[in-house]
């Protein structure tokens, strides 16, 4: 299964004002683990099939029933509207991009030493 296809298992939506399909869903899971990893607060987002618009960090753990983890907002135009996503990369979603990161960093040390 591709991860566009298990989107839901990397983000937890607590609330959306706008239609979320699992790319769209993708594409805020990459940018919140990416504010995550440089500790930023804000990212931009400009994939005119997707979405424009920001998404930023609340800077804190949130929990929904038994998910949890570090919460994020995003403010979004897609081809669908305009609208706000308040959701949590959820744990599993954390430990698949620090794999990912620990892979992609072994594989660049093999290829560059």
């Amino acid at each position: 299964m591709s991860e566009r296809d298990e989107s839901w298992r990397l983000i937890a939506v607590l609330q959306s004002t706008v239609f979320l399909p699992p790319g769209l869903g993708v594409r805020l899971y990459h940018a919140a683990v990416n504010l995550l990893r440089t500790d930023a607060d804000v990212e931009n987002l400009t994939d005119p099939e997707l979405a424009y618009g920001q998404v930023r960090s609340l800077r804190r753990e949130l929990l929904l029933g038994t998910f949890g983890g570090p919460g994020f907002e995003a403010d979004i135009d897609t081809p669908r509207g305009r609208g706000t996503v308040r959701f949590i990369v959820t744990r599993e979603g954390v430990e698949l991009a620090e794999q990912q990161r620990e892979r992609r960093a072994a594989h660049e040390r093999k290829h560059w030493n």
